[in-house]
């Protein structure tokens, strides 16, 4: 990716990052710290984690249509270094910029916001069992707690990107500019709520 590149993803992450709570988005200093405490134990979750991720998509015909032909390794791979670069950190403007980014890689593989939350929520759930069950339970709740915050967190980013993503790709195959494309969604989608609203 580019400085200029890198620097757009950065600013629509802060951007995005901005219009999100402060007691609900993950916390770089405190959060990052839990998940240094127990990086060690969740490196060892990783291939557990991948495999049981895939597994989990490809099971499913939906999620599994997005998937070419003999890719799955090279997934996996993608996942586990996703994985592996989060337990180390930082959690800085590069980090959720990349986050961010996953967004417009999304859209064009055909990856819906609905499948990316739906496996946020099952690595959430996943990471937060493996902790109550070898974790004393502060420990665990802690880590669950910060993992949570993450999931929650990055899941704004990456949808809130698909859907600017989006919007930008059809405004541009239609020759609109983009911020009028979305003004124009806008306008069609009280349209449509007045039509759905009794009379």
């Amino acid at each position: 990716m580019t400085d200029k590149n890198l620097a757009r993803f950065y600013t629509i992450a802060q951007e995005i990052w901005s219009q999100l709570p402060p007691q609900a988005r993950f916390r770089p200093v405190e959060d990052g710290k839990v998940l240094a405490r127990h990086r060690a134990f969740l490196e060892g979750l990783t291939e557990d984690l991948v495999r049981g991720f895939y597994d989990t998509l490809f099971a499913h015909p939906p999620t599994r249509a997005v998937f070419r032909e003999g890719e799955r390794p090279l997934r996996e791979k993608t996942l586990r270094e996703w994985y592996l670069r989060t337990l180390a950190g930082p959690f800085n403007g590069q980090y959720f910029a990349w986050q961010a980014l996953v967004g417009l890689v999304h859209v064009r593989r055909g990856v819906t916001n609905a499948m990316m939350a739906a496996m946020w929520g099952w690595l959430t759930e996943e990471v937060a069992r493996r902790a109550r069950e070898a974790l004393p339970q502060g420990e665990a709740e802690a880590l669950a707690g910060a993992w949570r915050r993450l999931a929650f967190t990055v899941t704004a980013l990456i949808s809130e990107e698909y859907l600017d993503a989006y919007l930008e790709a059809l405004a541009e195959a239609l020759g609109k500019e983009p911020q009028a494309f979305r003004h124009l969604a806008q306008q069609e989608a009280e349209r449509l709520l007045r039509e759905l609203s009794p009379r």
